[in-house]
């Protein structure tokens, strides 16, 4: 897997030691608090605990850059809709045929907008303080099946990979000289055909060579009982965290529902 693909930011921090079900019950629990309170302080500060969580990581800003323009096309495009589509009750601040803004859809497409930044910033500051092999042995010792977890670690290795070799090929065909821009959406699809027709025999190539390596491991074989070369330790540290995210929501729930 090529470096670019690999969302984990590798650090030595206190939020990268954390156990990876800790981390885990953060982003379930801030996910339902986001959602919960639909509280425009509350969206903010989520977007300051996880900005201050990610400065902590040392996660560097090029990374926070990263998700900042994967999420903001987005973010303007439920802005804008609810802006213009979700007026409400009040004097309307610009108003033009059937479009009519008002206060109250300007805080609302607000609050979306952020309550999406904040959900992106909770998901990546667990996938960049987690790596992958670690994620997986978290779902497994929360009881997910191994087969699931297995599953789960091939898709976490292979789609990057072939999402890599899928431009090395194209990049290759494009230096052979095939012309995959100047066309309609039509003459496009025709002329991806030579890639595809690499990729097909490559993800062929792959899935036997997996084959003959799950095999020699004994994959779905009954009654062999699995190791792990790095077990999970659930340390003092962790036991803190968890029990202040849990205190955490447990009062926010609360406080909503009474």
């Amino acid at each position: 897997m090529t470096a670019s693909f690999d969302l984990y930011q590798p650090g030595n921090t206190a939020i990268h030691r954390l156990d990876p079900r800790v981390k885990l019950a953060f982003v379930v629990e801030a996910t339902l608090l986001t959602f919960l309170w639909p509280h425009l302080g509350v969206v903010l500060a989520m977007i300051g605990v996880c900005v201050l969580g990610l400065g902590w990581a040392r996660i560097p800003a090029a990374r926070v850059g990263g998700v900042l323009r994967v999420i903001a096309p987005l973010m303007i495009m439920v802005f804008i809709l609810t802006l213009l589509f979700g007026a409400g009750t009040g004097p309307a601040l610009v108003a033009a045929g059937p479009v009519v803004v008002t206060a109250a859809s300007l805080a609302r497409g607000a609050l979306l907008a952020l309550r999406l930044l904040a959900l992106a910033l909770i998901i990546f500051l667990w996938l960049f303080t987690t790596d992958q092999a670690s994620i997986v042995r978290g779902f497994v010792a929360l009881g997910v099946p191994y087969e699931w977890g297995l599953t789960l670690a091939l898709a976490l290795r292979y789609l990057p990979l072939f999402a890599s070799l899928f431009e090395q090929v194209r990049d290759a065909q494009q230096a052979r000289g095939l012309d995959l821009e100047q066309r309609s959406f039509a003459g496009r699809l025709q002329a991806y055909q030579p890639v595809l027709v690499a990729m097909i025999i490559s993800a062929l190539r792959h899935s036997e060579h997996l084959g003959w390596a799950l095999e020699a491991r004994a994959v779905g074989a009954t009654g062999v009982r699995r190791s792990t070369f790095r077990p999970l330790r659930f340390r003092r540290a962790d036991g803190i965290v968890l029990a202040g995210l849990s205190l955490v929501f447990v009062v926010g729930v609360a406080l909503r529902v009474l």
